[in-house]
């Protein structure tokens, strides 16, 4: 029986990295880097705020503009350009603690990109994403 061979990419060393912000109110786990125009996913948990009925996220314009962003799940019930971010407004059921949201999309850039996240009333989450042809 063979030996299983990873690359880099893949299940290899740059596969996926976890980030959380100081205040732990989200954690994304993404691929460092990735190749230009292939799919690929971010995901991000978050904390609802105590008796809240939804989840209100500010993501970079550069994820939607560069990532080629694809598809969001859950669908946001809103959605609104506020300067160099786009707040999402996510509906949560009574109760929940956590909310999880992926990001689908195909890179339009090459080399690195920074991109920022944040809850409402959370601290502010940066990573970078590297592109290669």
């Amino acid at each position: 029986m063979g030996r299983k061979r990873y690359g880099l990419l893949g299940h290899g060393p740059f596969s996926g990295r976890s980030l959380t912000n100081a205040d732990g109110s989200i954690s994304i786990r993404y691929e460092p880097v990735v190749r230009f125009g292939t799919p690929t996913i971010i995901r991000f948990d978050t904390q609802v705020p105590p008796g809240g009925d939804r989840v209100a996220v500010t993501i970079a314009k550069d994820l939607v503009d560069q990532f080629g962003l694809e598809s969001i799940t859950p669908r946001p019930a809103t959605w609104e350009v506020a300067g160099g971010g786009i707040r999402l407004v996510f509906p949560v059921q009574a109760g929940q603690s956590h909310a999880l949201i992926r990001f689908t999309g195909s890179p339009t850039f090459r080399g690195g990109v920074n991109l920022t996240v944040r809850l409402d009333a959370g601290e502010m989450l940066s990573r970078s994403q590297h592109a290669v042809p």
